[in-house]
């Protein structure tokens, strides 16, 4: 029965190796010791406390854009979220947060390009469908809202208004996705994670001031994203449009401004 061969524990220098080759086997290793950690290691998010008119938020941002803007007076759960400390090595960034609380002090003086140019990364969304919808709230500019009937349509499934609802109040990158630019189907302005009082304030901000019961005005007017007409909202042509290419805007003017002309039959002054 033969035995295990022993281990050779010489130094390679004994082998007759010179320091070149030496040099040369330790590069080696190292690099492959290297590419062995990087496929391990967690990517890092940059976190930090933005104090901003709203209040202060929980900020956070990866490689690839914004990651988590959460209102810390109404977080009942764990500061940060667990798919964030499951996923990501958190770094403190006071430079994030003072970009972060410049950028929302623009936007809540009218300055809706503030936050537009910032990109952000969905990877604390769950599913599919609502990365998709996420997606594609972040298509409604400033100025105008959605409701959520149109968004489920314009995500894909029609039916699915309470999964939207759900989508929406779970978005984890608030202002910066902008759930607060969703209503309901009946004009009225509906709920909002930051609550109503925030809701109102940054669509104030962005140009869209809803009426005393808290409703869309009276003059607001439907865009429709293919035509790029508007209509009132009792028109023939908005009634039989897809509700999944239709905006709704506060006026004529913030329409107009958003390069929609007006419809042709109902004439919006």
């Amino acid at each position: 029965m033969s035995s295990a061969p022993e281990f050779d524990d010489t130094p390679l220098n004994e082998h007759g190796a010179d320091d070149a080759t030496l040099d040369e086997l330790l590069t080696a290793a190292h690099r492959r010791f290297d590419r062995t950690l990087a496929r391990i290691r967690r990517p890092q998010a940059a976190i930090g406390i933005a104090e901003t008119p709203l209040g202060e938020l929980l900020v956070g941002q990866s490689a690839r854009g914004l990651l988590l803007v959460r209102f810390l007076d109404l977080a009942n759960t764990e500061i940060l979220p667990a798919e964030l400390k499951e996923h990501f090595d958190q770094v403190e960034s006071p430079t994030l947060a003072a970009a972060v609380s410049d950028e929302i002090a623009r936007l809540m003086r009218g300055e809706t390009a503030a936050i537009a140019a910032r990109p952000v990364d969905l990877s604390l969304v769950p599913t599919a469908f609502q990365r998709r919808a996420l997606t594609r709230l972040r298509k409604v500019p400033a100025g105008a809202v959605t409701t959520y009937q149109a968004l489920a349509a314009a995500s894909g499934a029609p039916a699915a208004q309470r999964a939207i609802g759900n989508t929406v109040a779970n978005n984890p990158l608030a202002i910066y996705v902008p759930c607060h630019r969703v209503i309901k189907s009946d004009g009225a302005i509906g709920n909002y994670g930051g609550g109503v009082e925030r809701k109102l304030r940054l669509l104030r901000a962005e140009g869209f001031a809803v009426d005393k019961g808290r409703r869309i005005p009276a003059g607001a007017v439907f865009g429709h994203l293919g035509t790029h007409i508007f209509c009132r909202p009792t028109c023939g042509a908005a009634k039989r449009a897809r509700s999944d290419r239709m905006l709704i805007f506060p006026d004529t003017g913030r329409a107009a401004a958003a390069g929609m002309r007006p419809c042709k039959l109902c004439r919006p002054a």
